[in-house]
């Protein structure tokens, strides 16, 4: 959509002696139908006005409009977008209906609805296809791309903005293989600083901050405009300029648009209680040579395209110190002293039974030697019994560091089977048997 999004600028120009239009609607539909090669304007429901931008003359052509949308939704919440090589689109502002300009008709092609989730978004054609960026809408901001498929007549997710942050509102531009944006660095909900330009490569679908502007006027940004008070203001983002133009303060409503080698400005006025409109068409050298004040880089602070020297550093980094963590804990692992754990003394007393006595093997009944020593009822010993191996598996398990459960396994007697025996884990059998040698 190179008539919309080509560039952007804000407040009123000094009078000059160009060529002039007056329409009677004060908010016009405008955009270039790149296959004719004119200027069209849309003022009315009945007509469409096509002017040549080389020899400034107008010729009229009737229009029908789709019943499902009325004059004045498409003036107020439509976003015209054409591009060389393709039809002419126009989106519903929130994303949702497309409307396509044929022959002498604008007819409704889309089986979609108002998705009012993109106010504010970056409206564009990819290869004839319409898409947009980001947007405001459902009480958040979005930083993905939505596509609209020619086939199926519905919008998708085409990228998913990994990275990006959410913005609405902003300027941008496109042109055949790049979408530019300039993203608020919000340093204030009350007044969010535009300074970061990205930049989306339709080729390899990838976001790329391509640097920082210090350059950052209070705006008031509309879908293809920027309004500020007192002069204009020109974004060259492929170029990374900055146009400063002079003007005094104007306080009537505006829209400035670039197209091919021309600036056109539209401009609202009111006489008398009736409101009207009038476009006036520039030339780029004349208009430059007129008013251009000044210029400079648009970014200050170069950020490497891609990013590589910062990501690659922190790639490092983080390499070094996980590795060094690793290195750390195989040192300690292999070098560190044994662990100093005291042990109950009836533990202690079972493990002697259990490894010099038992060679690693003893029947439940072997402990009653260690828990009957008062000739206690049967009940009794059987719970001092379970209280001993407890105790001994937990001091088993943190001492040698093992799971309580494998302590000691059972099995039935093969001779009496009513009988268990508890063999010992051969870990404990071994330390136990060298620290006793």
């Amino acid at each position: 959509m190179k008539l919309a999004l080509g560039f952007f600028f804000v407040v009123s120009f000094h009078f000059c002696f160009t060529q002039t239009f007056r329409f009677k609607n004060p908010n016009p539909c405008i955009f270039y139908n790149y296959e004719n090669d004119k200027l069209c304007v849309i003022d009315d429901s009945t007509s469409i006005m096509m002017i040549s931008l080389d020899n400034k003359k107008m010729i009229r052509r009737p229009l029908h409009l789709d019943k499902q949308v009325t004059f004045n939704q498409l003036l107020t919440e439509y976003v015209p977008l054409s591009e060389k090589g393709s039809p002419i689109y126009f989106v519903d502002r929130g994303c949702g209906f497309v409307l396509q300009l044929r022959n002498d008709s604008i007819v409704r092609i889309d089986k979609s609805f108002h998705h009012q989730n993109q106010f504010g978004g970056a409206y564009f054609l990819n290869h004839g296809i319409p898409s947009i960026f980001g947007g405001y809408g459902l009480f958040s901001s979005k930083n993905f791309i939505t596509q609209f498929d020619i086939t199926s007549k519905e919008w998708s997710i085409a990228d998913e903005g990994v990275n990006m942050p959410p913005a609405s509102f902003f300027p941008y531009t496109k042109d055949d293989e790049n979408l530019y944006v300039f993203i608020p660095n919000v340093k204030s909900f009350s007044r969010p600083i535009n300074n970061n330009l990205w930049r989306f490569n339709f080729k390899n679908r990838k976001w790329t901050l391509e640097g920082q502007s210090d350059y950052s006027p209070s705006l008031y940004i509309s879908s293809n405009s920027l309004n500020y008070f007192s002069y204009i203001l020109e974004y060259d983002f492929k170029n990374n300029k900055i146009y400063r133009y002079s003007d005094g303060v104007n306080k009537s409503g505006f829209k400035f648009l670039k197209v091919k080698n021309k600036y056109l400005k539209l401009l609202s006025r009111e006489n008398f209680n009736t409101l009207s409109s009038t476009l006036t068409i520039y030339d780029e050298i004349d208009f430059r040579k007129q008013f251009l004040i000044g210029k400079s880089d648009l970014i200050i602070k170069s950020v490497p395209s891609q990013g590589l020297p910062y990501l690659s550093f922190t790639l490092i980094l983080l390499t070094f110190l996980v590795s060094s963590f690793l290195i750390y804990r195989i040192f300690i692992r292999k070098n560190k002293l044994p662990v100093s754990y005291v042990i109950a003394q009836s533990s202690s007393e079972l493990l002697d039974l259990w490894v010099f006595k038992r060679h690693g093997i003893l029947e439940l009944s072997d402990l009653n030697d260690l828990v009957n020593a008062e000739h206690l009822s049967i009940e009794t010993m059987k719970k001092r019994r379970e209280l001993l191996l407890k105790t001994f598996v937990t001091d088993m398990a943190r001492l040698h560091q093992l799971s309580e459960t494998s302590v000691y396994t059972e099995a039935p007697n093969p001779i009496d089977k009513r009988m268990k025996l508890l063999t010992l884990h051969a870990k404990i059998m071994e330390k136990a048997v060298k620290k006793g040698n």
